[in-house]
C-alpha cells in the first residue's frame, strides 16, 4: 500500500530532478544536450516550413452551417455521401398511418452553391436506386413484419452501400440492405443481408494475457509479476502497483481503494498488454462488476487510470502511443482527456482509421452502435496532439476533404435538421492526385515519408527537453537517434541542414548523460534505502512507546533513551548525499514531539506517591547485598547497577528540566525526592567503592605473593638450566619481561614496586655472576687445547 492515494509517487522518477540536480557533471551534459535539442528543433522546424511550402497543407476548420429540410417531422439518424449525391437517413413515427413508405426514411439531397454558399437541396427518389422494386418489396416486407423496425446506421465501404434497421430489442438484431457500387458511380440493390458487411472492426487493436499461476510471487505482501517490470495485488484494501519486485512491502507506486479488503492474491482477473514503452493492465478485483484499466509508462514510472480504455483502444502510428474514446496516452507521458459528456463518451467503439495523403494527420472514428453518435479525432504526427473532436450522429466526407455533419439535439423530431461544413485534410487519392507534382529534393523523397521524418525528429526534440531522469528514458533517447539516423536515407542531404552529424552528436551525449546519471542515481538509492530503514526503525520505536505499560521511572527513561539514540541515528542521515532533508525534518519533528510526550507523562506519573518505590527497592536491595559481596568482582557489579541507576536518573533530570510550563512547586516535589534519592545513591556507591579498595589491597597481596614466589621458582629454574653463556641471555631477557609485566600489573602498589626492583637487581646479579663464569670456563678450555 502507499500514502499517495490515486495519484503515483515518485518511487520512480517522482523527486528524482532535485536529487540529481547537485550533480554539476550531469547539469553540464543535460545542458549540453538541450542547446542540441533547440538545434534540432530549429532544423526540424525549418525542413518542415520547406515541406509545406512545396506541398501545402490543410487544416481543420469550420466551413460554414447549412440546414436540411424533410417532409415529415423526425429524427436524423445518419448521412453518407454517395458520387455528387448525399442520402439523408432518418425515423419517422408516422402515427396513424399503416404504412410507411422509403420516403419516411431515406432522403437524398446535393450541396450545392447557393448566393455564394453551399446549400443542401432536396433531390427527387424518382428515377434513384432507392426506387429498385426489389428494394422496395424487401423494404414493405420489413415494415409489415416488424412494426418498431427504425434505422440505425448508414456506411458506405470501397464498393457497398449499406442500410442497418434494428428489428429486436437488442441493438444486435439487425437487417441490413445492401447496394453494390459500381465503378462508374451507379447503384445497384444487391439484398437484405447485409449482416456481416455492417460489423464493427475490433475495439482494440492488442490482445489481453491473462496472469496466471505462474506469475503469482509469494511472500508477506504478495503480488502478480506482470513481464518481470510491474507487480500488481489487490489485497489488504487496496489495489497497488509496484515496481520492485519486493513483497517485504507492500508499497508501491500507485494504490486506491477496493470493494471487498478480504480477498487473496487468487480472487483477482488481472490481465495486460505491452504496447512499447506502455503496459496497460486490466483489473477486475474480487466482487466487483466492473474492471479497472491501468496505463504504466516504463519511461517515466507513472500509473494512470483510464477506464475508457474498456471500451475500445487502438494504437497510434509510428509507436506515439494509445488513443481511446476522449483522449489519448503517448509513450512520453502526455496524455490528455477531453471533457465530454459522459453519455457520448461511454460505450463509444471503435469504426474506422483514415489517413491524410500527406500522412500528417490520421482521423479516428469512434461510434456509438446505440445512440448512433460519432467521435471524430484528428491527430497529428509531427504536434503529436489530438485535435478537438467532431461530435455527430452522422457524417459524410467528400473528396476534397470536406466533412458534412449534423446532431440531434435531444433526439426531438423535427423537419429541420442544422449541420455543419468542416474543412479537413483528409482528401482522397484521386483529388491529390490532380495536382502538379512535386520537383527537386522534396517531390524525391515524397510528403508522407517528410512527415514522418519530422515526426520522429520532433520526438527527439521533446525527449531531450522532457528529459526524464530515468535510465529508460535515456535508453530511449538514444535508441530513437539511431532509428532515425538508420530510417531515413536523406538526412545527410544538404537540404536537410546536416541533421545527421547533429544526431550522432546528441547520441553520444545522451550516452555520457546517462552515464553520469548511472553514478548519482547508485548513491540516491543507497541514500533512499538508508532513510527508508530510518523510518522503518523509528515507526516500529513509536509503535512500542505507544503500547508501552508505564509502572516505573525505568519504563520512562528506558523509553527516553531510545528516542535520544534514534534521534542521533536521524542527524547522521542529514551528512548523506542527495538526503531528503524535508523527510529527515519530520522524523526528528516526530521524535521531538514524542519525547515531549513521554516527558510530560513521566511527569504526571512522578507525582505519584510510590513512583520512585522501585528504585527505592533497588537501593534497598544493594544496601543489603554489599555485606555478603566478599569479591572485587561482586562489588564491582553493585558499582554498575549504580552507574546504571544513576545514569537514569540523569536523564530524568535532564528531561524535567528542560520541560516548559507545569507547577513549578509539584516539579520541586519532585526534583527534591530525586535529590534524596541521588544522596542515598552515591552514599552507597562511596561504601562500596570503600569495600572495593580494601578487598582490593588484600586480594593484590595474595596474588602478589603468589605470583613472586612463582617468580622466584622461575628464576632458581633458570640457573640451573643456563650452562651456557647464550642461555643466560635467554633466560635474563625472559625473566625481565615477567618483571616488567609484574610491575605494570601491580603499579599502582609502591611497596610491589619496590620488590620488584629488588627482585629486578638480584636476577640481574645472579644471571651475570653466572654467565661470566662460563665465559671464563669456556676460555680455560680454550687454552688448555
Amino acid at each position: 500500500m502507499t500514502s499517495a492515494g490515486a495519484e503515483p509517487v515518485g518511487a520512480g522518477a517522482a523527486g528524482t530532478d532535485s536529487l540529481v540536480a547537485d550533480s554539476s557533471s550531469y547539469e553540464l551534459l543535460k545542458k549540453r544536450l538541450l542547446d542540441q535539442g533547440d538545434t534540432l528543433q530549429q532544423q526540424a522546424q525549418a525542413l518542415n516550413e520547406a515541406r509545406v511550402a512545396a506541398y501545402g497543407r490543410q487544416t481543420q476548420s469550420l466551413i460554414l452551417r447549412t440546414r436540411a429540410r424533410t417532409e415529415n417531422n423526425c429524427v436524423a439518424r445518419d448521412i453518407v455521401r454517395i458520387g455528387e449525391q448525399l442520402l439523408f437517413g432518418y425515423n419517422v413515427f408516422i402515427g396513424l398511418r399503416k404504412e410507411t413508405a422509403v420516403s419516411d426514411v431515406f432522403g437524398l439531397y446535393h450541396l450545392s452553391p447557393h448566393e455564394g454558399a453551399d446549400e443542401l437541396t432536396p433531390a427527387p427518389l424518382a428515377g434513384s436506386f432507392l426506387e429498385d422494386s426489389r428494394f422496395v418489396a424487401d423494404f414493405r416486407e420489413l415494415y409489415t413484419y416488424y412494426k418498431q423496425a427504425t434505422l440505425t446506421q448508414l456506411r458506405v465501404t470501397q464498393d457497398k452501400l449499406l442500410a442497418a434497421f434494428q428489428i429486436g430489442q437488442q441493438h444486435t438484431d439487425l437487417r441490413v440492405f445492401r447496394w453494390h457500387i459500381e465503378r462508374d458511380g451507379t447503384v445497384r440493390y444487391v439484398d437484405n443481408r447485409g449482416e456481416r458487411d455492417i460489423a464493427l472492426p475490433p475495439s482494440h487493436d492488442f490482445e489481453w494475457t491473462p496472469a496466471s499461476r505462474e506469475d503469482h510471487v509469494a511472500g508477506r505482501h504478495p503480488h502478480v509479476n506482470v513481464l518481470d517490470t510491474v507487480f500488481v495485488e489487490t489485497i489488504h484494501g487496496d489495489l497497488t502497483v509496484k515496481i520492485e519486485n519486493n513483497t517485504e512491502t507492500g508499497q508501491g507506486i500507485y494504490s486506491e481503494p477496493v470493494e471487498d479488503r478480504n480477498q487473496s492474491l487468487t480472487d483477482a482477473d488481472i490481465a495486460y498488454a505491452r504496447l512499447g514503452r506502455l503496459i496497460l493492465l486490466r483489473v477486475r478485483p474480487y466482487r466487483e462488476q466492473l474492471s479497472r484499466y491501468l496505463v504504466f509508462n516504463e519511461r517515466t514510472q507513472q500509473v494512470v487510470r483510464i477506464d475508457a480504455i474498456g471500451d475500445a483502444c487502438v494504437q497510434l502510428p509510428e509507436d506515439h502511443g494509445i488513443i481511446f474514446p476522449g483522449g489519448y496516452y503517448l509513450q512520453s507521458g502526455e496524455h490528455k482527456r477531453f471533457d465530454l459528456p459522459s453519455e457520448v463518451v461511454t460505450g463509444l467503439r471503435f469504426k474506422r482509421m483514415l489517413r491524410s495523403p500527406n500522412g500528417e494527420d490520421v482521423l479516428y472514428v469512434f461510434y456509438h452502435p446505440v445512440s448512433g453518435h460519432y467521435a471524430l479525432f484528428t491527430y497529428n504526427l509531427i504536434d503529436k496532439t489530438l485535435g478537438t473532436p467532431i461530435q455527430a450522429n452522422g457524417y459524410a466526407r467528400f473528396d476534397d476533404g470536406r466533412v458534412l455533419v449534423f446532431q440531434v439535439d435531444r433526439g426531438e423530431p423535427t423537419r429541420v435538421h442544422p449541420m455543419q461544413l468542416w474543412q479537413t485534410p483528409f482528401v482522397s487519392e484521386d483529388h491529390v492526385d490532380a495536382r502538379p507534382p512535386v520537383q527537386g529534393f522534396f517531390g524525391k523523397v515524397g510528403n508522407a515519408e517528410l512527415v514522418r521524418g519530422v515526426s520522429d525528429l520532433m520526438a527527439i526534440v521533446r525527449a531531450v527537453r522532457e528529459q526524464v531522469p530515468t535510465r529508460v528514458a535515456y535508453e530511449d533517447l538514444i535508441r530513437q537517434c539511431t532509428r532515425v539516423q538508420d530510417a531515413y536515407f536523406w538526412l545527410d542531404d544538404p537540404a536537410v541542414g546536416g541533421v545527421q552529424a547533429l544526431l550522432m552528436a546528441m547520441s553520444e551525449g545522451a550516452r555520457a548523460t546517462l552515464a553520469e546519471f548511472e553514478k548519482v542515481d547508485a548513491l540516491q538509492r543507497e541514500t533512499a534505502r538508508a532513510l527508508a530503514q530510518a523510518e522503518s526503525v523509528q515507526h516500529g520505536l513509536l509503535a512500542d512507546i505507544a503500547s508501552a505499560v508505564w509502572r516505573q521511572p525505568a519504563d520512562f527513561v528506558q523509553a527516553l533513551v531510545r528516542l535520544r539514540d534514534q534521534r542521533g541515528q536521524v542527524q547522521l542521515l542529514r551528512d548523506l548525499r542527495y538526503i531528503d532533508g524535508a523527510r529527515v525534518a519530520q522524523l526528528d519533528e516526530a521524535l521531538q514531539a514524542e519525547q515531549q510526550r513521554v516527558g510530560e507523562k513521566a511527569l504526571q506519573f512522578l507525582t505519584q506517591d510510590q513512583a520512585f518505590a522501585p528504585i527505592e527497592q533497588v537501593l534497598a536491595g544493594l544496601l543489603a547485598a554489599l555485606p555478603e559481596s566478599g569479591t572485587t568482582s561482586a562489588l564491582d557489579g553493585l558499582l554498575g547497577t549504580l552507574d546504571e541507576q544513576a545514569a537514569g536518573l540523569d536523564l530524568l533530570t535532564e528531561q524535567l528540566g528542560s520541560l516548559p510550563g507545569g507547577d513549578a512547586v509539584v516539579r520541586t516535589a519532585i526534583l527534591d525526592r530525586i535529590s534524596h534519592l541521588y544522596a542515598d545513591l552515591n552514599r552507597l556507591r562511596a561504601d562500596v567503592r570503600a569495600r572495593r579498595r580494601t578487598l582490593g589491597l588484600a586480594e593484590a597481596q595474595a596474588e602478589f605473593g603468589a605470583q613472586f614466589k612463582l617468580f622466584g621458582q622461575a628464576v632458581e629454574n633458570a640457573l640451573d638450566l643456563s650452562d651456557t653463556p647464550e642461555k643466560c641471555d635467554d633466560a635474563l631477557t625472559r625473566l625481565l619481561a615477567q618483571l616488567e609485566e609484574l610491575e605494570g600489573k601491580f603499579a599502582e602498589q609502591d611497596t610491589f614496586i619496590a620488590d620488584i626492583a629488588a627482585k629486578r637487581e638480584a636476577v640481574y646479579e645472579a644471571l651475570a655472576s653466572r654467565r661470566q663464569g662460563l665465559v671464563e670456563a669456556r676460555q680455560r678450555r680454550a687454552q688448555a687445547l
